[in-house]
Order: C-alpha cells, then sequence, then structure tokens
C-alpha cells in the first residue's frame, strides 16, 4: 500500500440541523460549486479522530453548505459531529487554473524581492478576511508577514519555490522593525527584577 494520500479542506461543520442527522458547515473552498462532485469525503477532528463518510445529498443556505453524510442519521449523531473537518482526496480537487495555488504548495518556497535581496522562506500561511498573509521566516529567525496580492506577488513558481515580490514602500522595514520590538520585550521578560 502507498502512502496515505493527501486531503484537501473544503469545509468545517458547526451544528446539526433537523432531527434527521444532517449538518451545517461553514464552507471553507474558494470553489463552492465543487459540492456537485464530492460523495466521499474524511471527516477530521481536532483529536485527530478520523471517519470515512459518503454525501448522500447537500444544499447551499445563507452562504453555508447543508450536508446530509451517510451513517448520520439522529441529532445526537449530528452533534458529536460539531467542529469536524470535512475533507477530500486531493486528486479529486477541482483542477486548477493558471496562477491559482492550494495554498499549502506555498510553504516551504524563497521568497526574493525583484531587486534580488533574499526576504526568506514561507513557514506558514495566515488565511485573513481580505487575503492570506505569507509568514516567511527570514534571516536571523525574523518574520515577515507578506500580503499574497497578485499586485504584491506578481511571480510564483511553484516548480522552482520561489516567490517574486514587489513589496510596497517601507513593507519589509515595518516587518523588521515589529521583529525587533518583539524579540526586545522577550528579552526584557527574560531580565532578572531585583
Amino acid at each position: 500500500m502507498g502512502p496515505e494520500p493527501e486531503f484537501l479542506t473544503i469545509a468545517r461543520i458547526v451544528r446539526p440541523r433537523g432531527v434527521k442527522g444532517e449538518v451545517v458547515a461553514e464552507i471553507v473552498t474558494d470553489r463552492p460549486e465543487r459540492f456537485a462532485a464530492v460523495t466521499r469525503v474524511r471527516l477530521e477532528a481536532s483529536d485527530g479522530q478520523v471517519v470515512e463518510s459518503r454525501v448522500e445529498r447537500y444544499r447551499f443556505h445563507r452562504g453555508q453548505v447543508i450536508l446530509k453524510l451517510e451513517g448520520c442519521e439522529t441529532i445526537e449523531a449530528a452533534s458529536r459531529l460539531r467542529g469536524w473537518w470535512v475533507k477530500i482526496a486531493r486528486q479529486e480537487a477541482i483542477p486548477l487554473e493558471e496562477d491559482e495555488y492550494f495554498l499549502f504548495e506555498l510553504i516551504g518556497c524563497e521568497v526574493w524581492t525583484e531587486s534580488g535581496q533574499h526576504v526568506g522562506r514561507v513557514r506558514e500561511v495566515m488565511e485573513t478576511a481580505e487575503v492570506p498573509l505569507l509568514v516567511v521566516e527570514g534571516e536571523g529567525a525574523e518574520e515577515v508577514l507578506i500580503p499574497f496580492a497578485r499586485a504584491i506577488c506578481p511571480v510564483v513558481d511553484i516548480s522552482a519555490r520561489r516567490i517574486l515580490i514587489t513589496p510596497p514602500d517601507g513593507l519589509l522595514d515595518l516587518n523588521r522593525e515589529r521583529s525587533l520590538r518583539e524579540r526586545t520585550m522577550e528579552r526584557s521578560d527574560e531580565t532578572p527584577r531585583s
């Protein structure tokens, strides 16, 4: 048997709906239309529990998706799924368009400015209301936050693991000042008091 396939999160169950085992889930995919093709799902709890299931039916309601999952027949069963993530196997994902990326693909990419300055390596991607933020570990373990917007990150080459940025004036300096303040505060917390 090969390695376990990679899974992509498409929804997070927020509560039961009705008494027949339906759940209301927050949609966390950019493509809600993908639910039309979903049959098999993997449900994951924050404590590591995993349940394989099938979507019997779905419908959209007020910006969320209502799912009827195989084996979930009562409000009690649906209540136990609160907070669980709904995932699909990566190979079942809708193919991406050119210049589209899964956020996890950005982790590990080296970030450079157009002028050739090495900024660091993407350690994490934080999702925000507007645009995702690349958390870049820079020289000396400084943390640099870079909005993942086309105007700032015009060139992304996943195969080369490289992102070229054109940061607005002051963005990199602002991050360095914040990082320096945080390190100074950490040191002051470690200083013995008399």
